[in-house]
């Protein structure tokens, strides 16, 4: 009798992950563009509108009316702001906003800014960027900016140590002051990261036209500047990048009479800019992901064992946008751009040829496309075994999740065993001695880990320590709730969705029996909403500085993901 009870409550649990199975899969599909990729709407963040609110300030403009409504009304009840929709306070955040707030009721008194400006609490200026923003308005010392140029060998030195793998994460750059300018004239700067390369720039250019005013360097900064404009008019297609390049051209632009040129960058700068406010008038950082919320997905859609017409089409039309928004080096870049200026990113390119791979495109191009995508991966693969966000050596480090989607695009593909097999020891040997992997772009431990327990998985390596490591540590981080949940910085927070998703996953592709995956799709089931889809959250990492963001799309495609495997095992 408790059989046939327990056989009758697996089926009706089946039958349940079956139907959101189902009902996740039709809202997915309804957040394909007519183009054929897919995109989510990314959330707002502080930095992106405060920055645009000081481009308006910077011209002499009130800000919009939107972002300040916006601004007040996420204030938070102890007076601060958070860096995200994960609201957690921060000095920084805060302070960006006190100060654009303040210029803005210099400029038109308000009580309603008064009394929101009133209840915010007073913290020293530590974070430079933020010391930066307020110099621009004459309430910091611009000299105090930076360190000095004499500090240029000690720079090297530690450049030098950081190749050293156990000193890398203990000599950081420190945040509350910036690098002297005579930096970008160093071999240092080229060894930069490439935001960083980007951020500090137009940092410089500022800082320059209020210091020194060295019109050979300031016409070196300003060509490379413009040297890189994209051709919708964005540095990076980064919100807060584009702002400070907006920002040092408007400066620069007083500094050297009207020009022409430098007009047009402005204009077209904050045009796009413009583009960047959200329907519920904040900004967001990143103009969209329509890249990587494209492959996934796919990925998503071709791991279902359905063969509708209408799934198949789908899978097949966003493929083809992959295949259309290659990059000419054979890449792909975080957002989709048919002019190949916005730079090759390893991440994208892996999972842009995972899902051509899993969409079985046909044609000659779709082959040609697949064949340099493979290549590009193959000649950016680290000396280490690992891959970087963009290409290794440019400030870069080895990223875990990168690194894994990387080997299951080579899996696929085949004839790849010595870099996977090298992909696979950097991921052995970068496991934490608690058990877990840190990522970089996605929150945080329990997606390194999760995808490091899937390209070992997948990749054959079933019976290795690691996994029985990963598997504990996701273990004994679980929820009472069932969910799993951290913020950007590894600490323990509130499940969600997207984080309870890619977590169970894993542990299913281990164990099918797994107790805390069973957990974790009951948690799904429970917080999936009558049309399919789910609440999302901040999971998203732009920089531990500017914060993250929540993306529809996550929501969706790693559900799917977890519901799918449980219900082939089922």
């Amino acid at each position: 009798m408790k059989q046939n009870q327990k056989l009758q409550l697996n089926t009706q649990h089946n039958e349940q992950v079956i139907s959101a199975l189902d009902r996740a899969i039709s809202f997915l599909l309804t957040q394909q563009q007519p183009k054929g990729n897919f995109e989510g709407q990314l959330s707002s963040s502080t930095f992106p509108s405060c920055a645009y609110s000081w481009i308006q300030l910077a011209q002499g403009n009130m800000p919009d009316t939107n972002l300040i409504d916006w601004f007040i009304n996420t204030q938070k009840n102890d007076g601060t702001w958070g860096l995200d929709t994960a609201n957690q306070s921060n000095h920084a955040a805060t302070q960006f906003v006190q100060l654009i707030l303040e210029q803005t009721d210099n400029i038109t008194p308000d009580p309603r800014l008064q009394n929101t400006i009133t209840q915010i609490p007073q913290y020293p200026l530590d974070l430079a960027l933020i010391k930066l923003a307020y110099a621009s308005f004459n309430r910091y010392d611009w000299h105090k900016l930076t360190m000095s140029k004499n500090a240029l060998p000690l720079m090297k030195i530690v450049k030098f140590l950081t190749r050293i793998p156990i000193l890398r994460t203990k000599l950081k750059p420190p945040r509350n002051i910036l690098p002297p300018v005579d930096l970008f004239n160093t071999s240092l700067f080229d060894d930069l990261f490439i935001a960083e390369q980007h951020t500090l720039v137009p940092v410089f250019i500022l800082i320059e036209l209020n210091t020194l005013k060295r019109p050979d360097i300031l016409n070196a900064l300003v060509e490379w500047l413009k040297a890189r404009v994209l051709s919708d008019g964005s540095w990076f297609r980064v919100n807060y990048i584009t702002a400070l390049s907006v920002l040092a051209l408007i400066e620069y632009d007083k500094y050297s009479g009207t020009e022409p040129e430098i007009s047009h960058f402005i204009e077209n700068g904050i045009k796009w800019l413009q583009s960047t406010q959200n329907p519920d008038g904040g900004c967001r950082e990143a103009i969209n992901l329509n890249v990587w919320d494209t492959a996934l997905s796919v990925i998503a859609l071709t791991e279902v064992n359905e063969n509708s017409k209408e799934i198949v089409n789908a899978i097949k039309k966003a493929a083809q946008w992959l295949v259309e928004h290659q990059n000419d080096d054979g890449g792909w870049a975080f957002s989709g751009m048919t002019d190949s200026t916005l730079p090759t990113d390893a991440d994208d390119t892996a999972l842009a040829t995972l899902a051509i791979l899993r969409a079985n495109l046909s044609s000659e191009s779709a082959k040609n496309v697949l064949h340099r995508g493979i290549q590009w991966l193959e000649q950016n693969q680290s000396k280490d075994g690992s891959w970087s966000t963009y290409q290794p050596g440019q400030g870069d480090v080895g990223c875990v999740s990168i690194t894994s989607h990387a080997i299951e695009a080579l899996l696929t593909h085949g004839n790849n065993d010595m870099s996977v097999k090298r992909a696979i020891q950097w991921l052995r040997a970068n496991i934490h001695k608690d058990g877990f992997w840190d990522d970089l772009w996605l929150a945080k431990r329990t997606y390194g880990t999760a995808c490091a327990l899937i390209a070992l998985i997948k990749a054959g390596y079933a019976e290795v320590p690691e996994i029985t490591q990963g598997v504990r540590w996701l273990e004994q981080t679980q929820n009472p709730d069932g969910g799993w949940g951290e913020d950007m910085f590894g600490n323990p927070s509130e499940s969600t969705v997207e984080q309870t998703a890619w977590c169970t996953y894993a542990l299913l592709l281990v164990n099918a029996e797994n107790t805390a995956a069973q957990k974790g799709i009951a948690f799904l089931l429970e917080h999936q909403r009558e049309n399919g889809s789910w609440r999302e959250s901040c999971v998203g990492i732009y920089w531990e500085i500017i914060g993250g963001y929540s993306d529809p799309i996550y929501a969706s495609v790693f559900p799917i993901l977890a519901l799918n495997q449980f219900a082939k095992k089922s």
